[in-house]
C-alpha cells in the first residue's frame, strides 16, 4: 500500500475514534482521547518527519503553499490537543474543546485527501509512495509509543 492509500484508511480509523470519544462519558471518554491523541501523533510525527520533507524538496509555487499548510495545521492540532489533555473531562469546556478540534481535524484530513494527495501523486513515483510507508510506519510505532507512555506518566 502506497502513502496516499494509506492515509485515508488511517483517517477513517481516526474518524470512528473521534466518533467513539463523543459518544462515550467519563473514563472511557478519556481513555478514547488517549488512545486518538497517541495514534494522531505517531501519525502527524510520521508525515513531519518523512512525508513533508520529500515533498518539500521537490514542491514549489502552489504545491508548496499547500506542504506548509499542512504543517501549521498540524501545529494548530497539537496545540488544541496539548489544551484538551490538560483539561479534566468533568470540566463544562471539555466537549465544546473537543467539538473545535474534530473540526479542525476533519477540515485537515479532507484537504490532505484531497490537495496534499494531489500534491504527493504529481511530485512522487508510484514507488516513491510505497517506499515512504516503510519510514512512516517505524516512526508512527515510535511515536505513538512514545506519547501512550507519556500518557500514562
Amino acid at each position: 500500500m502506497n502513502y496516499v492509500n494509506h492515509n485515508v484508511e488511517e483517517h477513517k480509523k481516526f474518524k470512528d475514534l473521534m466518533d467513539q470519544v463523543e459518544k462515550s462519558e467519563g473514563k472511557k471518554k478519556v481513555e478514547a482521547f488517549q488512545e486518538l491523541f497517541a495514534n494522531l501523533h505517531g501519525h502527524h510525527s510520521a508525515e513531519e518527519e518523512i512525508v513533508f520533507p520529500k515533498l518539500k524538496e521537490k514542491a514549489e509555487g502552489e504545491d508548496l503553499e499547500v506542504v506548509k499548510e499542512m504543517i501549521e495545521e498540524h501545529h494548530l492540532g497539537n496545540y488544541q490537543f496539548s489544551i484538551i489533555n490538560r483539561t479534566s473531562e468533568e470540566n463544562e469546556t471539555w466537549d465544546a474543546k473537543f467539538s473545535v478540534l474534530k473540526e479542525v481535524l476533519e477540515h485537515h484530513m479532507d484537504e490532505e485527501e484531497d490537495e496534499l494527495a494531489k500534491v504527493a501523486k504529481k511530485l512522487l513515483s508510484t514507488e516513491e509512495l510505497e517506499a515512504l510507508m516503510d519510514e512512516f510506519e517505524k516512526v508512527y510505532e515510535e511515536k505513538m509509543k512514545e506519547k501512550k507512555k507519556e500518557i500514562k506518566g
